[in-house]
């Protein structure tokens, strides 16, 4: 008897990358943490992604990039 040929099967889905952070340049880098700085100074708090922005006038995932580099 001939021998059953071998089962393949197709491979799964690679997974989705992450998304990449977005550059941020070193001045608004500066920039931020003058306004963190800023906002402990007044708060006694962090200051969180969405008061950044709303600081900077920048999209969220600029602000999350930055908050994230402040931390």
């Amino acid at each position: 008897p001939a021998p059953e040929p071998e089962q393949i099967t197709a491979p799964a889905p690679a997974p989705a990358l992450p998304e990449a952070a977005p550059a941020v340049p070193p001045a608004l880098i500066d920039h931020a943490r003058k306004v963190a700085t800023d906002h402990r100074t007044r708060t006694g708090t962090d200051i969180d992604t969405a008061t950044l922005r709303a600081r900077l006038g920048i999209p969220e995932d600029l602000a999350g990039a930055i908050v994230a580099q402040l931390a």
